[in-house]
C-alpha cells in the first residue's frame, strides 16, 4: 500500500530546529570567548597588581582594578550567553518531542517513527533476537469521514492506537506512517505472538458498538534486510489479504 509523501512543512521544522541549534553553538562559542578574554585581564590585574601596585590611570582609578571589572564583565555577559544558548536547546528539544509524536493518536511520527525502526533493527541484529512488524490498515476510515464527519474518523484513529498500546508491551513502537496506516515494531517477539495480539485487537474493534476493523499484515526480520524491505513485506501480506481481519 502506497505511503504519502512527507509534509512540506517537515523541511521547515528541520530547517528551524537546525538554525536554533546554531544559534545555540554560535552563543556557547561566544560564552567561550568572553570566558577566555575574562582570563586573560584577570591575568594582566595580577601582572599590574605586581608591577604597579600604586600607579592609577589618569581617573584616578587603579589599572589591576580596572582590569578585573571589565573581567567581571565579560564573565556576566558570558553567563548571559550561556543562559540564552541554554533555553535555545530547551526550546529546541520540546520542539522536537512534540514533532515526534503524532498529534491525533499519540502515535510515533513517520519521520522520527521510522529512524527508530532502523535503531531497533540494529539491536536486535546485535542481540541476535528476533522482530516483528506488523502493518496496520485502518478499514472504512474515508467512509466513515465521509458520513459522521472526520470528528468521527479522528475517534476512530484513537481507539484502535489505544487498542494496539493495550494488547502489545510499553516499549513496542507503533508509528503512523499514512492516514490510516500505521507500522508497529514489536523485538523478540514471534510471529504467532504477534499475529495472536493483533487478533484481539481486532476483536476488541468488532465488539464495539459500530463493529469497526482492521486489516494487518505481518513480516519477520530476516539477517541483511532493511526497514524498508521488512515493511514492504509487512505490507505485501496485508494486500494479499482478502478479508479485514475482525
Amino acid at each position: 500500500m502506497p505511503t504519502p509523501a512527507k509534509p512540506q512543512t517537515a523541511g521547515l521544522r528541520d530547517q528551524s530546529a537546525h538554525a536554533r541549534l546554531l544559534a545555540a553553538d554560535q552563543r556557547d562559542h561566544l560564552a567561550h570567548v568572553r570566558d577566555l578574554a575574562a582570563l586573560t585581564r584577570d591575568q594582566a590585574s595580577d601582572a599590574r597588581d605586581l608591577e604597579q601596585a600604586l600607579r592609577l590611570v589618569d581617573d584616578g582609578t587603579p589599572a589591576a582594578a580596572e582590569d578585573r571589572q571589565e573581567a567581571a564583565a565579560d564573565r556576566e555577559q558570558a553567563a548571559f550567553e550561556r543562559l540564552h544558548a541554554l533555553v535555545d536547546r530547551e526550546i529546541l528539544a520540546d520542539a522536537l518531542a512534540v514533532a515526534a509524536n503524532d498529534p491525533l493518536t499519540g502515535a510515533r511520527a513517520r519521520a522520527a517513527g521510522l529512524h527508530e525502526l532502523d535503531l531497533e533493527l540494529d539491536r536486535c541484529r546485535r542481540r541476535g533476537g528476533p522482530l516483528v512488524v506488523a502493518y496496520v490498515d485502518v478499514v472504512g476510515l474515508k467512509a466513515l469521514n465521509d458520513s459522521e464527519g472526520h470528528a468521527a474518523g479522528d475517534e476512530l484513529l484513537r481507539q484502535v492506537v489505544t487498542l494496539i498500546r493495550d494488547h502489545l508491551r510499553s516499549y513496542d513502537l507503533t508509528v503512523r506512517v499514512g492516514g490510516d496506516e500505521f507500522v508497529c515494531a514489536m523485538s523478540d517477539m514471534s510471529l504467532r505472538d504477534a499475529r495472536r495480539r493483533f487478533k484481539e485487537v481486532a476483536d476488541a474493534l468488532a465488539a464495539a458498538p459500530h463493529a469497526y476493523a482492521i486489516r494487518t499484515g505481518f513480516a519477520q526480520l530476516t539477517a541483511q534486510e532493511s526497514a524498508t524491505e521488512l515493511i514492504a513485506r509487512a505490507d505485501s501480506e496485508l494486500i494479499d489479504s482478502p478479508h479485514a481481519q475482525h
